[in-house]
């Protein structure tokens, strides 16, 4: 990512959706334990372990999966996404043979729960080239809004509160902000594509890399995706990650 002189002076917003939701920026230096997290949720897209590794979690001789993010129109436009869409993400939904090929349908049936990290500007350009490295496998980075969802203890704190009352609202009344996420988007060589969940586990279970086993990053996933939602109201339920955890633990 590349920055000009009025980038210098502004803070980074960045989404964490995978192994940025355990392992943050800058995660080998102290700073990072101040950058301030939010809980939230992109709309219009769906997480899936549809992206190899050869670096972080596997090596070239064996490909590991993390995971990245498919928007709605490109799934709504390529029929081999679709089918594990409607399992996972629209089963329960009225009409789901129509939502699945509107886009704009789609993109309002679909949520992906993450975070947000505030890294201010002075850590902006350092985070970022951080990031360059760490997700060179493939990914890159992409504007998005990300809406922000906080805790009760979040909601009661004034130095969030300042932050949040400058923002923009989603018609729910959550702030919305203008963010950086990074994506393996379909296009990039080491996207897979669909793949059956049993076989994705079967990968995970074997592999690792430089930054550990493949498992590690699965399990430290699904860990922070319960932490997202101590209220258990089931807000961040994903039932893809959820069966793939318990195929990978079966065995």
């Amino acid at each position: 990512m590349t920055y000009d002189k009025d980038e210098e002076a502004k803070p980074l917003w960045l989404v964490g959706y995978g192994s940025l939701l355990f392992k943050p920026p800058l995660h080998d230096k102290a700073i990072s334990k101040s950058f301030k997290k939010f809980p939230g949720y992109l709309s219009g897209f769906a997480r899936r372990f549809w992206q190899s590794s050869y670096d972080n979690r596997g090596t070239p001789e064996q490909k590991g999966r993390v995971v990245t993010i498919i928007p709605a129109a490109e799934i709504a436009s390529h029929d081999e996404f679709k089918d594990d869409i409607l399992h996972y993400e629209l089963h329960s939904q009225e009409h789901c043979n129509e939502v699945i090929n509107n886009a704009k349908l789609l993109h309002n049936a679909l949520k992906v729960w993450g975070c947000i990290y505030y890294i201010p500007p002075k850590y902006a350009r350092e985070a970022s080239e951080y990031l360059d490295f760490r997700e060179k496998d493939g990914y890159s980075s992409h504007k998005v809004s990300f809406n922000v969802v906080l805790d009760s203890k979040q909601e009661q704190d004034p130095r969030i509160q300042s932050i949040m009352s400058k923002l923009p609202k989603n018609k729910a009344g959550e702030p919305v902000i203008d963010s950086i996420v990074y994506v393996g988007t379909i296009e990039n060589e080491s996207f897979v594509g669909p793949e059956n969940v049993k076989k994705t586990a079967d990968i995970i279970r074997v592999c690792k890399g430089d930054s550990g086993p493949n498992i590690e990053y699965l399990l430290g996933l699904n860990d922070a995706m319960k932490d997202l939602d101590p209220s258990g109201r089931n807000r961040s339920h994903d039932p893809y990650l959820e069966d793939l955890v318990n195929f990978v633990e079966k065995n």
